[in-house]
């Protein structure tokens, strides 16, 4: 390997720094590393691409207006006001910003742009609650995703910079000597969370484990729920983006590839140096990222063969979450029903309303999750086959009151 291979890719060196943004006293944007590091620099620019592949892209859609049941999922809670399409990191803080959901505090930039970690670890957790439009007007010329995310100042390691998911590898919760060390920058901002209702504070729930069953015991155990849906009375959950959790157990993760594996693969520039892209995205945008990313591992495939082998399993998991969708939408319309009667016992609404929550806190979670299915299907089918059977249980409890 070359002096210049070596010092391209020394950025992504396999050990990982757990120390806080304090250390930095001043954030460095994308911008001061373009003549120092031109390629990396190009391919991060490349984020601004709004291309968009079969299933998934960085193309804005109306979620709402293409997929009508979130209206009825997402009732009393802000997504039912606008739930767009995200277009992807460069986009990050000015989506955020411009959405029409209410921000319940300034916490809601926490993986949206380091200044707001920086003034966290400036001025401790009560920063988490300030009025979010009020700290936006007070920090002018914020940068959105980039080098300090996954760098902080010092572009030759990888970075842990979010306490969020520092205090889940301190408490024992993330693993970080068995976690791929290059996955867990990418892992403190791809994952399921909550705010806590006081401090508006980012928590994980990972008490009892990643899969869906642990996180609801944990939401059940400290009785915490995002919203409660005006028509059945559910308290229910609102699943974020789970990437990180539902990558675990997958083919790739067993085989020992890490996030930057498939989206930030070695690339070539003009004069055949190599180097990392930081153009995060999903290699089926082009051919050439089938190349880099999977064909690296799958030799023997066309780029062509790889694309569809790689729909295939997204059609499978998108027309399943499609058919439990249906069946969980006529779940609540009929539990709505007879909550608006007033006919059911105290015991069987309560378990109802339970099976609510559970069910589409499961189908939630395949459906916000951005791999589109080709993350891990296995488990994306068993969280939907586990919705589809709480419904079922469901509509034979409600069978008695037809």
């Amino acid at each position: 390997m070359n002096k210049k291979i070596i010092s391209v890719l020394s950025a992504f060196v396999l050990a990982i720094s757990l120390s806080s943004c304090s250390n930095d006293s001043e954030i460095k944007s994308a911008e001061e590393y373009k003549d120092t590091y031109p390629d990396i620099y190009a391919t991060y620019k490349a984020n601004e691409d709004m291309s968009e592949t079969k299933f998934g892209g960085s193309v804005q859609v109306d979620y709402l207006e293409a997929h009508p049941n979130l209206r009825t999922y997402y009732e009393g809670y802000g997504f039912a006001k606008q739930y767009d399409r995200a277009r992807g990191h460069v986009y990050a803080l000015e989506d955020v910003i411009n959405t029409e959901r209410p921000k319940p505090g300034a916490s809601c930039l926490a993986c949206k742009t380091a200044d707001f970690v920086a003034a966290l670890e400036k001025d401790g957790v009560d920063v988490n609650s300030m009025d979010f439009d009020q700290f936006v007007a007070d920090h002018q010329g914020m940068d959105t995703i980039s080098c300090y995310d996954c760098h902080m100042n010092d572009i030759g390691t990888v970075q842990v910079t979010r306490d969020h998911f520092r205090k889940q590898i301190d408490a024992g919760n993330v693993n970080a000597n068995n976690a791929k060390v290059d996955s867990l920058s990418c892992a403190q901002c791809h994952v399921e969370y909550y705010l806590d209702p006081d401090t508006k504070e980012v928590i994980l729930p990972y008490k009892y484990g990643f899969e869906t069953d642990d996180m609801l015991k944990y939401y059940d155990e400290i009785e915490f729920a995002d919203w409660e849906h005006p028509q059945t009375g559910a308290k229910l959950l609102k699943a974020q983006h789970p990437e990180f959790e539902t990558m675990m157990g997958s083919v790739h993760d067993s085989a020992g590839l890490s996030c930057i594996d498939c989206h930030m693969p070695v690339v070539e520039n003009e004069k055949g140096e190599k180097f990392k892209s930081h153009h995060w995205t999903s290699p089926l945008k082009s051919k050439e990222g089938i190349k880099n990313s999977c064909l690296s591992c799958h030799a023997g495939k066309s780029e062509d063969e790889m694309i569809a082998w790689v729909e295939e399993v997204q059609q499978g998991v998108y027309d399943r979450t499609n058919e439990v969708s249906d069946e969980l939408k006529a779940f609540i319309d009929l539990l709505a029903k007879h909550v608006k009667a007033g006919d059911l016992s105290d015991e069987d609404k309560a378990e109802l309303q339970k099976i609510h929550r559970h069910a589409q806190f499961k189908w939630d979670f395949v459906w916000v999750e951005n791999g589109e299915g080709f993350h891990n299907s296995k488990k994306a089918h068993q969280n939907l086959d586990e919705a589809e059977e709480l419904v079922k249980q469901g509509l034979e409890i409600l069978k008695k009151y037809e």
